[in-house]
């Protein structure tokens, strides 16, 4: 029987889980075991990716980032065991939950193996398709509880966007990612002009209402792909994937005049400075490209506020800090706006 046709045959019982779209890497070197595990998982309606080897399967979860992983344990080049102990010693990937299966039986020296390498599901009938579907539905539901409170963890209440943790996090990764493959990113720092004077004025709740109102903008006004933070009272940033100096600088210009054109509620108008720096023209660190876009900003600040400044070099030596910029000396920087 063909691997779709005995995945329909499960009790002869439609799919419970169509509405899910759930990402499940299957993991097998044996064809015909991985084509049943992934007819049942598609006709279940997950998105279902495959591997052969614990090294393929490893190279597809850096790309894919799946929501559960189901493994054979006996493989070549890596098994199953040395895959979920790679999944759960990578900080990116570590709660991923994984399901070993194998056809070798059920020995406690299995079992105890899948334990320490933090397997949640170990399955000896390969076949029992039923028992997979099930165990695969309750780690994706676990997984997805995770996934909130991970999302409460790392998200800024007031505005909704991402809070400095998670910033300070993507940064990482993306430093790592440009490393790997030489794609640069932008680093926008954007800081509201005389803050402290507008909450002076109108008070605490008006200048919230403005926070939240710039956050609307940079939400807006940002790709899918990137990532705008809150990461101080009225400081914000904003991770541009896989774009270069000149891109980042085109879109802070768009996003200061967006949010010079909003209107706030008993306040009026509203201006932020702006500071570009790219890795890894400008810096190779994620706390160097960081300083370099701070110093930038600063220097917005210093020349009048409401305009975008982008680095031009590398900032003067590793101690280079934001209040550097108040003293004399070419900084390499250019002003916009």
């Amino acid at each position: 029987m063909k691997a779709r046709e005995r995945a329909r045959t499960i009790k002869g019982r439609p799919s419970r889980f169509m509405d899910s779209k759930s990402n499940i890497l299957v993991v097998d070197d044996n064809p015909d075991k991985l084509n049943l595990i992934k007819a049942a998982l598609d006709l279940a309606g997950y998105n279902v990716t495959t591997a052969t080897d614990g090294e393929e399967a490893l190279a597809a979860i850096e790309s894919y980032q799946p929501d559960l992983v189901v493994t054979d344990v006996m493989m070549p080049r890596m098994n199953g065991y040395e895959l979920a102990q790679r999944i759960r010693a990578n900080p990116v990937t570590k709660f991923i939950p994984v399901i070993m299966q194998t056809a070798a039986g059920r020995r406690s020296e299995d079992l105890r193996r899948a334990n320490e390498v933090g397997a949640l599901g170990y399955i000896t009938d390969p076949t029992d398709l039923d028992l997979l579907l099930a165990r695969t539905r309750t780690l994706l539901e676990f997984k997805a509880y995770l996934d909130v409170c991970e999302e409460a963890a790392f998200t800024d209440h007031l505005t909704g966007l991402a809070n400095r943790r998670r910033f300070e996090r993507q940064l990482e990764r993306e430093v790592a990612r440009m490393e790997r493959y030489g794609h640069p990113f932008s680093l926008l720092m954007i800081d509201i002009d005389r803050f402290k004077d507008l909450n002076d004025s109108f008070g605490h709740d008006a200048g919230d209402d403005a926070i939240r109102r710039l956050s609307k903008v940079l939400r807006e006004g940002t790709r899918g792909i990137d990532l705008a933070a809150r990461i101080g009272g009225e400081e914000f940033a904003v991770l541009l994937v896989e774009t270069s100096k000149e891109g980042g600088s085109e879109v802070a210009e768009r996003l200061r005049a967006a949010i010079k054109a909003l209107e706030i509620p008993t306040v009026g108008h509203i201006t932020a400075s702006f500071g570009v720096a790219e890795c890894p023209t400008d810096a190779q660190t994620a706390a160097d490209v960081l300083k370099a876009a701070d110093v930038a900003m600063y220097e917005a600040k210093r020349n009048g506020r409401d305009r975008v400044v982008v680095m031009q070099q590398p900032p003067r030596s590793n101690s280079l800090a934001a209040g550097d910029v108040q003293g004399d000396g070419n900084l390499g920087l250019a002003s916009r706006g």
